[in-house]
């Protein structure tokens, strides 16, 4: 592993914790003054913290989430480094769990990063359709075609549902 890419690790990490913070924060307070008004010890206070503030499904979305921002991330600077003619795909499953936006980047095909950041903005390349996005920008020459994750037709018809 690189530098740079322990250092992009590190900062996709701090995003998604950045992120959550505000609802961190919220749920501090919300116990803080829940537990004052009951009259709760201060231990209570922090135990209740503790249980309400991150749960395990949570904890895990922040988990995956930033180990598939750290690896869009990845992708992101290979593609700086790349051509302009470059052309990438949108892949991943196409499923019913599959968000809207990932669908229509799904359908748009094999389109240059240019592209890419004129249709859908710069952020989707390390960050995809948001949290736990089980899909990334790969170059259309590292693709093994599966049609479950390759599949722009099928991601247009479940758009239009």
């Amino acid at each position: 592993m690189t530098e740079q890419q322990i250092q992009l690790l590190i900062e996709m990490d701090l995003e998604v914790w950045e992120s959550y913070l505000p609802h961190l924060s919220a749920q501090i307070q919300q116990q803080v003054a829940l537990g004052s008004f009951v009259g709760l010890t201060e231990a209570q206070i922090i135990k209740n913290i503790t249980s309400a503030v991150l749960s395990e499904a949570q904890l895990e979305t922040l988990l995956t989430t930033s180990l598939n921002n750290y690896s869009r991330s990845i992708n992101y600077m290979m593609m700086e480094e790349a051509p302009n003619t470059t052309l990438y795909q949108y892949v991943g499953p196409i499923d019913t769990k599959t968000r809207d936006i990932c669908l229509q980047m799904g359908s748009a095909g094999q389109i240059t990063e240019n592209e890419i950041i004129q249709n859908f903005g710069r952020e989707v390349l390390m960050y995809g359709g948001g949290y736990n996005c089980r899909h990334a920008w790969e170059e259309v020459a590292d693709i093994p075609v599966m049609k479950e994750l390759y599949d722009p037709k099928k991601a247009q018809e479940l758009l239009s549902k």
